[in-house]
């Protein structure tokens, strides 16, 4: 554009797509194109121009601060959002609150399906405690799960002989014995402290890992064994050519795998009707927040003012399975601006007594407070120990 003497902040859709047409080259002429002229394009291509469009305009709201200016239309065009508009929308999308999910959830059992509502809780289950995508919790198999046993040593012994499939032993001829192993492990698991394990799942075209907690996993191997074995022994008896398949969650309409798309629309309508902020994405975005909140406290309060937000956010795209760290920052900024205004300071203690007294002090009133001050240096004084202060942290001076 500079290279064209276009002025950005007049640049359209018209420009921007004649731009792409002509192979997106810094050197393209632009030329005019007949409106009812035919473009053929291949979908590689498509994959291609949508992500120019994309950064194109996260680059003009990121980087200059800049949207288009929304026209009034005239009464008789349709009103229409321009990509800048939606993404401006996208940017700053409602995400529930944990309290918010959790009600959701109670409601979602409450369905007169008791086996619907059992799947849509389950997801909602993976979306908060796990952050998994709506692809990666309708794809979740139970061969996957399987899989997050192995190489941990409460299993090895035994794990040869449980099938690839965890389903295939919620019944069956000595099936009652296997059962109680896999559910013996994880209760040693969880005496050893343990509290996740790592689940193989499929997003966005791609193989990765998921931590899901050791009770989340439990539940599921419940749900597993009972009511989704119950569903598709009662299913298959009507429909002789039925073959459950692998998949965890099962649609009672179809009684195979969740689209998508399905399960996107139930739980918009769900929150809607509830008056939840959100969608079930966003339930994703209330789990990596969680999480953000939990490294942060615990690196900033290990480290002080030596913390590393790249360390942070590293440790945070793992968990939220990203391929950058980009898209992640805004959750510590938003940890960091609530720590500004509220002049807090994270201090990590690994003895529950010590964190009672400290809470205690931090409720001391300002009369008060130069004395607690004063007894505290005399303790740390004959403890021969010595405040470590942050120069630069909020509120010092």
């Amino acid at each position: 554009m500079e290279h064209r003497k276009i002025d950005y902040r007049h640049v359209n859709e018209s420009i921007l797509r004649r731009f792409l047409v002509n192979n997106a080259r810094r050197s393209t002429t632009i030329v005019a194109l007949k409106e009812d002229g035919e473009l053929t394009i291949t979908l590689e291509r498509a994959e291609f121009v949508c992500e120019v469009i994309e950064r194109f305009y996260r680059v003009l709201e990121d980087e200059f601060s800049y949207l288009p200016k929304r026209r009034a239309p005239r009464f008789d065009q349709k009103r229409t959002l321009t990509g800048a508009q939606r993404s401006a929308e996208r940017s700053n999308p409602a995400t529930p609150s944990p309290e918010e999910v959790e009600t959701l959830k109670d409601h979602l059992l409450e369905k007169p399906n008791t086996f619907a509502g059992q799947n849509m809780f389950g997801i909602a289950s993976l979306f908060r405690s796990a952050g998994l995508r709506t692809c990666g919790a309708v794809g979740l198999t139970t061969a996957a799960m399987r899989q997050g046993l192995v190489g941990e040593a409460d299993f090895l012994p035994f794990l040869q002989r449980v099938p690839r499939e965890l389903a295939s032993i919620a019944s069956g001829v000595g099936t009652d014995e296997i059962r109680k192993l896999v559910t013996d492990g994880i209760k040693s698991m969880r005496e050893r402290g343990r509290t996740i394990l790592s689940v193989p799942v499929f997003e966005k075209g791609q193989a990765t890992f998921a931590t899901v907690p050791i009770d989340v996993f439990s539940d599921l191997l419940d749900f597993i064994w009972t009511d989704r074995h119950w569903f598709h022994i009662a299913f298959g008896r009507s429909r002789p050519g039925y073959r459950v398949p692998d998949n965890v969650f099962l649609s009672a309409k179809t009684g195979y795998a969740f689209k998508e798309k399905s399960v996107s629309n139930l739980f918009s309508r769900t929150m809607r009707e509830l008056g939840i902020p959100g969608t079930g994405h966003r339930i994703r975005a209330t789990s990596i927040e969680d999480e953000t909140r939990k490294l942060y406290y615990l690196h900033r309060g290990m480290h002080g003012i030596a913390w590393q937000p790249d360390n942070i956010l590293e440790w945070l795209r793992m968990y939220a399975r990203h391929k950058g760290t980009g898209r992640l920052a805004h959750y510590i900024n938003r940890i960091i601006n609530l720590e500004e205004v509220l002049g807090y300071l994270p201090v990590l203690f690994d003895d529950t007594d010590l964190a009672a007294s400290a809470r205690a002090l931090a409720m001391i009133d300002d009369d008060n407070k130069q004395r607690a001050v004063q007894g505290l240096s005399a303790l740390l004084e004959e403890l021969g120990l010595k405040p470590l202060e942050e120069p630069h942290a909020v509120g010092s001076r």
